[in-house]
């Protein structure tokens, strides 16, 4: 899956590139390791809250 950026602060894009660098790797790789780790966040969070509902 390709992600297109359009429009992103020219601040945000520096300190990315900068975290990837430090990384070694890409801004892309960067950036898609990034949302799926709050794709998992978020979908963990979803079943703990299910979960003390059920409770």
């Amino acid at each position: 899956m390709d992600l297109f950026l359009q429009v992103i602060n020219l601040i945000a894009f520096e300190k990315i590139d900068e975290i990837a660098k430090e990384m070694n790797i890409s801004s892309q790789e960067f950036l898609k390791l990034s949302l799926k780790r709050r794709e998992v966040l978020r979908e963990r969070k979803d079943y703990d809250k299910g979960g003390k509902e059920k409770s």
